[in-house]
């Protein structure tokens, strides 16, 4: 009887140090997708204060690119 209770205490052991393992995975998977997501966020915006940047030049070349970056910024917000 003494090996079952011991078999018994050493597979819970082993099934709490697996649940454990499997959360910090999860965490590291989470950490991971949000560093991937503000990374698209600030490309999106660069993108989008280039774009506006690049049609306030077309229309007025030096206060337009400006305006526009302004403007383009202004937009990736929504």
């Amino acid at each position: 009887m003494g090996y079952s209770l011991l078999d018994a205490a050493q597979s819970t052991r082993q099934q709490a140090l697996q649940g454990m393992a499997d959360v910090s995975n999860q965490e590291a998977q989470r950490e991971s997708d949000n560093k991937q997501l503000k990374a698209a966020k600030k490309a999106t915006t660069m993108g989008a204060v280039g774009t506006g940047a690049a049609i306030g030049t077309m229309i007025a070349p030096g206060v337009g690119t400006a305006v526009g970056a302004g403007i383009g910024y202004i937009a990736s917000l929504f």
